[in-house]
């Protein structure tokens, strides 16, 4: 179990956009409006997540 907490961990935002994906194909399937609702959140809180990952702030480290 933790192998696989740390997998999710380190490829969070891919996780969540394959969850993205999986939600908007169960829309599509079922026509729930909710469905759809919550794969915009899981893309919202996706694309947060990729902002605040420490990659972007190399630049602010070397001070340029």
């Amino acid at each position: 179990m933790t192998t696989l907490w740390n997998f999710v961990r380190k490829y969070e935002f891919w996780f969540l956009l394959l969850l993205f994906i999986g939600l908007e194909f169960g829309r599509n399937q079922t026509g729930q409006w909710w469905i759809g609702f919550l794969a915009t959140l899981v893309l919202v809180t996706a694309i947060m997540r990729l902002s605040s990952h420490p990659m972007w702030k190399k630049d602010e480290e070397k001070g340029g």
